[in-house]
């Protein structure tokens, strides 16, 4: 498999996908007031710490499905997604993030 280019869009590495299974957890568990989490992305094999809006734009176009249990996170956290996707759930969770952020 190729290098996966998040502007392609297309199916992800495992570990693309882990990471922004990662970056929903640390959405859920995000308190009101508290500066944008972080969470670990492999680069060569070495995890860097990453906002969850770069998260985001990572799997941007990512047509891989969202596992069930990650849609209904979002789901409970109020976001509204257009398709079970990680692009949609991207794409939602970014906008919830630039809201979040303008109110703080």
């Amino acid at each position: 498999m190729r290098n996966y280019r998040s502007g392609n869009g297309g199916h992800a590495p495992g570990h693309v996908r882990d990471m922004f299974l990662s970056a929903i957890e640390s959405f859920e568990a995000w308190p009101t007031n508290a500066p944008e989490p972080m969470v670990d992305f492999e680069v060569r094999f070495e995890p860097r710490p990453i906002t969850l809006m770069r998260a985001c734009g990572i799997v941007w176009n990512c047509s891989d499905i969202l596992p069930g249990s990650a849609f209904d996170t979002l789901i409970n956290c109020g976001l509204q997604l257009k398709r079970r996707t990680y692009a949609a759930a991207a794409r939602a969770m970014s906008e919830a993030i630039k809201e979040s952020m303008t109110v703080s």
